[in-house]
């Protein structure tokens, strides 16, 4: 009896890592569709095809191409906070963001963070060429953009001189905001049409310069007020 319980347990583990192991197929396979061809060009049966696996696979795993994204931007958020765990500053942000991003510096991006800068242009208005207001996957995004702009606060928070945030405890949120501007700006430049010559690691550089030298505007101010 008990080899018998022993035999069916160790069935189910290995028809479970099957299932994970589609499932990371399936995945992967939708994130590099969705970097090439975007949300709307990417289809099951191009999931199907480019994962290997029969499009009834994807379906038993996923009901739809809804449901799918929202897993595959849940996969990029945990990836995400990986890279971003432990205090950072501005210019290590501006730099994955702006040179990783735009793909000048390979070495500091992942297509997990593309992604989910993608999505953030999935999600503007419909009138601005985004997804519906009732989309889940832009409903999933929004969820994450905001837990994302918090841990931004708390990690730059770490970063920052504590006497500038006890004397301007909203420095960190503006920090986030400007290093977000900045972000989300220059990756729609390096993927848009009107595409300038750019080099972005000088870019990156004097964007980070400009920060750093707020920072340290206000840790003069909060110095000559003590």
């Amino acid at each position: 009896m008990k080899q018998g319980t022993r035999r069916s347990g160790g069935t189910k583990g290995v028809r479970q890592a099957r299932s994970d192991r589609s499932r990371e197929q399936i995945l992967r396979a939708a994130l590099d569709l969705a970097l090439e061809h975007g949300y709307q060009g990417t289809t099951m049966a191009a999931v199907s095809t480019r994962s290997g696996l029969p499009v009834g696979s994807v379906y038993w795993h996923f009901k739809g191409k809804e449901q799918l994204f929202v897993a595959l931007l849940e996969h990029c958020y945990e990836v995400w906070l990986e890279i971003h765990s432990g205090p950072e500053g501005v210019r290590r942000k501006l730099s994955r963001g702006i040179t990783g991003l735009s793909g000048a510096d390979p070495e500091h991006h992942t297509k997990e963070e593309a992604l989910l800068k993608a999505a953030a242009v999935w999600a503007l208005s419909r009138r601005l060429g985004g997804l519906d207001e009732d989309s889940e996957v832009r409903a999933a995004y929004l969820r994450m953009r905001a837990e994302m702009f918090k841990v931004d606060v708390e990690r730059i928070t770490e970063s920052v001189p504590a006497d500038v945030t006890e004397r301007f405890p909203d420095m960190p949120t503006k920090l986030t905001v400007l290093s977000l501007a900045f972000t989300d700006g220059f990756y729609v430049h390096a993927n848009s049409e009107v595409h300038l010559d750019l080099d972005f690691g000088e870019y990156a550089d004097l964007a980070a310069r400009a920060l750093e030298g707020l920072v340290d505007d206000f840790a003069r101010r909060a110095a000559e007020e003590r």
